[in-house]
């Protein structure tokens, strides 16, 4: 097979490996890489896509009770994101959502 075939294969391989998924952002093009190591945060595309398409994270965030005074606060929204990724990420105390990579 030439160079060209292999090149070509490979790209055809990449546009299967290729998926769709919405997200509060829009849609977002998903890519496999089948020569890479698994990462924890593999599925989290899909998780989200999850939330969003079920109405649990708007619900989620319709819901809290959070309030800020000042005009340089973060969103909500921002908030209870950097919470969930944090305890996806595997981060049991408050201080380890600062931290970066931190687990324990």
């Amino acid at each position: 097979m030439g160079e060209a075939k292999r090149k070509l294969e490979k790209h055809k391989e990449m546009l299967l490996s290729c998926a769709g998924v919405q997200t509060m952002a829009g849609k977002v093009q998903v890519r496999w890489e089948t020569e890479s190591a698994a990462t924890p945060m593999g599925q989290l595309a899909y998780f989200i896509q999850f939330l969003h398409l079920t109405g649990l994270w708007s619900r989620w965030l319709a819901g809290c009770p959070l309030t800020y005074g000042s005009p340089n606060a973060p969103s909500i929204a921002d908030v209870l994101g950097t919470w969930m990724l944090s305890i996806l990420s595997g981060h049991r105390r408050y201080s380890h959502v600062t931290t970066s990579g931190a687990t324990g």
